[in-house]
């Protein structure tokens, strides 16, 4: 079985964001030839999380890749990530409705 480690995180410094198809497009391309390669271990970064969500419904579930995610070099679930990722929605809350401090 092919493994993919997919670390995601504020210290991955080779990450930019890009449109959400583009990004699930690119991670379908890699997974495809992470799938069609003699290797059995890999390593993505990724801090997108359509891109996550693309590693997680075509890499394990389609093709059967064991993926281990990691935030900042944690070892993670899937759902940590997704949560992980909805810090920036708390912080976007916090700056449209300001409180005193």
């Amino acid at each position: 079985m092919k493994k993919v480690k997919v670390l995601t995180g504020t210290d991955i410094p080779f990450c930019t964001p890009s449109h959400p198809y583009s990004m699930v497009v690119q991670i379908k391309r890699v997974i495809d030839r992470i799938a069609e390669s003699r290797d059995d271990e890999f390593q993505y970064n990724c801090n997108s999380v359509d891109g996550v969500k693309m590693f997680e419904l075509y890499g394990r579930k389609q093709k059967g890749l064991k993926v281990q995610y990691y935030i900042n070099g944690k070892p993670s679930t899937f759902a940590q990530v997704l949560e992980d990722f909805g810090r920036a929605d708390g912080f976007l809350s916090e700056i449209a409705s300001p409180q005193d401090k």
